[in-house]
């Protein structure tokens, strides 16, 4: 069933019932130069939010308590509609342009904005909304939305654009936004500081600030505040190659087995590596104080990878290499349409795109983490290595190599 602005359907009253629901966003062209941001808005009867939790966005993925979820990637929002608060009767669902206005692109350069509504569960699909762009002089875009009436849930789209981007959309709803990344002036690659408020405040503004590190070598130093970085996590998300089949196919089928990991130092001299390679997952509670969460061997997941560093022991780390290694499949760097993004309590989203391609290589160096006075230095590297080896020569760890698999 293809919905038209203003039209909805029932959710409640769907056979099986249909208790959560998940949103699936795409685009065409897809492989778009614009950076297309999705979040959504947890209203109450008053059509604004409670607080600025229930903003979630790429800072900010889950609605407190998980019954509002975002995917890493931003392609999938999931709603358990048994489990929102009470207060809460719309969500909306809204797709904006990073630095839309800087750069002078709008929702008109895309042909089409495509939802569809899922049992989340069965993954039956409800409802779908395709949005006609073209000609659309707008950065920000409202998709649709859920909303409650009479005790029943329904789904509305709405395919509203609005002028501004991110930032006086929040605001409209009653987010209390600290920075404006489409007005503000963007910042320079050289070594830059991002001050968190002191974590003590009982509440502060939403930073919707988001850095793309652009040419190798651009670095940012993010500064320690208070007790310290808090948890980060690492996610290393990539395109399929070669689309499955159907408008929707690119956002589930992979062939390409892209892995995350990283070389490590800690501050006493012990060396080594966190990958899925001999089962080398890590710890977050003792050394290295890093993590593996998963390994997407079977390519399903639209979220990719993730990795976690203890930022509260950011102390007893000297370095960290963050790589991305081809297992399986031809290497093909163009295809996989890498980035990596490094999320950072208080502290600006990182994003660094592998934006140059050498396919006779199995590995890339991403990052590069170094412990500057306690403080984090993210340098953006892109170096391609044949293996292991040549990549530890090159930032001289000092390890010892044997052939691994995957357990």
């Amino acid at each position: 069933m293809d919905l038209q602005p203003g039209q909805n359907f029932s959710i409640s009253k769907q056979s099986p019932a249909t208790t959560s629901v998940e949103v699936v966003l795409a685009w065409e062209p897809a492989g778009t130069p614009l950076t297309i941001d999705s979040s959504a808005f947890a209203l109450n009867a008053q059509g604004r939010v409670r607080s600025d939790d229930d903003f979630i966005f790429y800072n900010q993925l889950t609605l407190s308590g998980g019954s509002i979820q975002r995917a890493r990637d931003g392609q999938t929002f999931t709603v358990n509609l048994a489990q929102l608060p009470l207060a809460i009767e719309r969500v909306v669902i809204a797709l904006t342009i990073d630095q839309g206005q800087q750069r002078g692109q709008s929702f008109g350069q895309l042909a089409q904005v495509r939802a569809e509504i899922r049992d989340a569960i069965s993954k039956t699909i409800l409802g779908t909304v395709p949005l006609s762009t073209r000609m659309m002089p707008e950065t920000a875009l409202i998709v649709g939305e859920l909303y409650q009436r009479n005790a029943e849930w329904k789904f509305r789209a709405v395919g509203q654009g609005f002028v501004g981007g991110l930032a006086p959309l929040a605001k409209q709803y009653g987010i209390d936004v600290e920075d404006d990344p489409d007005t503000a002036t963007p910042p320079s690659q050289s070594p830059h500081s991002a001050t968190p408020t002191p974590a003590s405040e009982p509440s502060r503004p939403i930073r919707l600030e988001k850095i793309t590190l652009e040419k190798k070598g651009s670095s940012i130093s993010l500064e320690k505040k208070g007790q310290g970085f808090g948890e980060i996590v690492v996610n290393l998300n990539w395109h399929q190659g070669s689309a499955g089949k159907g408008f929707f196919g690119r956002l589930t089928h992979r062939n390409i087995d892209l892995d995350l990991g990283c070389l490590f130092k800690l501050r006493d001299g012990r060396a080594g590596a966190v990958q899925a390679l001999g089962d080398s997952f890590g710890s977050l509670q003792a050394p290295p104080y890093i993590q593996l969460m998963d390994d997407d061997r079977s390519g399903a997941s639209t979220q990719g990878e993730f990795m976690h560093i203890n930022g509260a022991q950011w102390q007893h780390l000297d370095r960290v290499v963050i790589f991305a290694l081809i297992y399986e499949g031809a290497p093909n760097w163009a295809e996989t349409d890498a980035v990596v993004t490094i999320q950072t309590p208080g502290q600006p989203t990182l994003e660094i795109r592998i934006d140059s391609h050498r396919n006779n290589q199995r590995m890339c160096a991403l990052a590069l983490l170094e412990n500057q006075h306690d403080n984090i230095k993210v340098t953006k590297q892109v170096e391609y290595f044949r293996d292991h080896r040549f990549l530890d020569e090159a930032y001289g760890f000092g390890l010892r190599w044997v052939a691994g698999s995957k357990g």
